[in-house]
């Protein structure tokens, strides 16, 4: 059975993790420029919305006499007469001019346009005008917006310009009389409002990058420990703790594998083709009573390392339980495993083992079973297992085989 490996594990998550923080930092950016540039705007259109009122009230006090009609001794009401429109011109003209406004609209309560700089539209009502309708229940109403070419006070055309329109009742002693509609020109704001916006992301985007670099340093390392450790619990399912090799469980795992690589390809040449080696330790009880457990285990952990060198590359090697080990030959008949069988036997024998200056002259007897299709994984091992036997029988340091 295959599993991922955990350092693979890790490098996709990291991976995704990038790729996430990647669009989110993009994402963050972009509400963030979207909201700086409103917060910045609306600050714009509040100051235009205060300076308009102010004006308003000038205007009330500066053009009292042409605004409203003095003959009506009951109550003051806005009216200005059509041939005070040319006066009127001159002095809003000059008068407005120093505070940026472009243009200038006189409302009377019925949403009549009784003065405008715009003189064709003297005369209209408009009814259906919603921010109108609310500067005539008593609150101001301020938006911005972009015009392509206005006419300012002086009749002069202006292009690309920013104006806020801001709606603010005429009060005067608590009564609303009718609205003025100002248009304040605050293109000069235009590039303070990019150059704001823009800090504030250089700002936000550096400060994103450096808690990204310190999230993903912290993250990596986290995630370092985790495979380290997820590779330590895997190594402790799969690995036997004295001798190093695998254990019996996952060599029985491997067994099966190949076991049915060898079904699939049947007679196929060497892919078809499999060996086990079961090998014991002789007389490995009179070490352990001669020398002590403690020798025995240290002769158990260079066994494995004996064995290692007699196999190649591909060879699989397990611990089958106490003394017996276990190894699978992939691609291998019987000939070419009785080699291999014999140069493990040779690695052990020739050279004595060594515990606290103590020589321990160790040998090994091998069984081997050459497999074919249609024989199942413990039978095999039984084939083994008896062939083991018989090299004890005959005097043990000996290999023996047993094909199917």
């Amino acid at each position: 059975m295959s599993t991922a490996k955990p350092h693979k594990n890790i490098s996709s998550l990291i991976r995704l993790l990038t790729v996430l923080a990647f669009f989110s930092a993009i994402a963050i950016i972009a509400l963030a420029s979207f909201g700086m540039n409103r917060i910045y705007t609306h600050q714009v259109i509040n100051m235009a919305e205060k300076e308009a009122i102010l004006i308003s009230l000038l205007l009330v006090d500066h053009s009292r006499d042409t605004l409203f009609d003095h003959n009506d001794s009951t109550k003051l009401h806005l009216k200005i007469e059509p041939l005070e429109i040319s006066l009127l011109n001159k002095t809003l003209g000059e008068f407005l001019h120093p505070f940026d406004i472009v243009k200038i609209k006189v409302f009377s309560p019925d949403t009549r346009v009784i003065y405008s700089t715009d003189n064709v539209i003297i005369g209209e009502m408009i009814p259906q005008n919603e921010r109108l309708m609310r500067a005539l229940s008593g609150a101001s109403d301020s938006h911005i917006v972009f015009k392509e070419s206005v006419r300012d006070l002086k009749n002069e055309t202006t292009f690309d310009v920013d104006v806020v329109e801001t709606y603010t009742p005429i009060i005067v002693d608590g009564k609303i009389l009718g609205v003025f509609e100002l248009y304040i020109d605050v293109t000069k704001f235009r590039d303070e409002i990019r150059t704001g916006t823009l800090q504030s992301l250089l700002l936000l985007s550096s400060i994103l990058l450096l808690v990204y670099i310190i999230a993903f340093g912290v993250a990596r390392s986290g995630m370092k420990q985790v495979a380290e450790a997820e590779e330590r619990l895997r190594n402790q399912a799969m690995i036997d703790a004295l001798t190093g090799v695998f254990n019996r469980g996952e060599l029985m795992s491997r067994a099966e594998e190949e076991m049915a690589r060898v079904t699939r390809h049947g007679s196929d040449g060497d892919n078809g083709e499999l060996s086990l080696i079961m090998l014991d330790i002789d007389h490995f009880k009179r070490v352990n009573d001669t020398y002590g457990h403690q020798a025995g285990d240290a002769v158990l952990s260079k066994m494995s390392e004996r064995i290692k060198q007699g196999l190649r590359l591909y060879d699989i090697m397990g611990r089958y339980g106490g003394e017996e080990f276990l190894l699978l030959l992939p691609h291998t008949d019987l000939t070419n495993a009785c080699v291999v069988a014999e140069r493990v036997r040779t690695s052990v024998a020739e050279k004595p083992f060594t515990f606290k200056e103590q020589s321990l002259a160790v040998t090994i007897s091998l069984g081997i079973c050459s497999i074919t299709p249609g024989i199942n994984l413990t039978d095999a091992i039984n084939r083994a297992d008896q062939a083991l036997y018989r090299a004890k029988q005959k005097g043990r340091n000996r290999v023996e085989h047993q094909s199917l």
